[in-house]
């Protein structure tokens, strides 16, 4: 693997890192806690050069289908709710999930094809 795609994959781990820290303050904090901690593990090992398929695409299903779930909150929102650090209404809870959740989507579909690239040219 690239310097640059390691070095990626380090960045994400990190920001999946913090996402898992500022759960604790989440209504229901061990499940998304849960689902960014897979998506920095998955993100660590690609950092030291391992990109497991399998899970790589469990996770990809896993992300996406909760994406979809949660699409309608990230497309009905208020602008509020990306524009400020802080919480400014009960209801940008949601949308903000969604996001996460597309981000975790993205970057395991990027894990995904990158070892399914791997797999196949070995």
């Amino acid at each position: 693997m690239s310097r640059l795609f390691r070095g990626t994959s380090a960045v994400m781990a990190f920001l999946f890192a913090v996402s898992v820290v500022v759960q604790w303050n989440d209504p229901d904090p061990l499940f998304w806690m849960a689902l960014y901690g897979a998506a920095a593990l998955l993100a660590v090992l690609a950092a030291i050069g391992q990109a497991p398929l399998v899970p790589n695409l469990v996770a990809l299903a896993l992300f996406a289908a909760l994406a979809v779930a949660w699409a309608p909150a990230f497309f009905g929102s208020r602008s509020e709710a990306y524009t400020s650090w802080e919480m400014k209404a009960p209801q940008d809870e949601e949308p903000r999930e969604a996001g996460g959740l597309l981000l975790c989507t993205v970057w395991s579909a990027v894990l995904s094809h990158r070892a399914w690239r791997t797999r196949t040219s070995a």
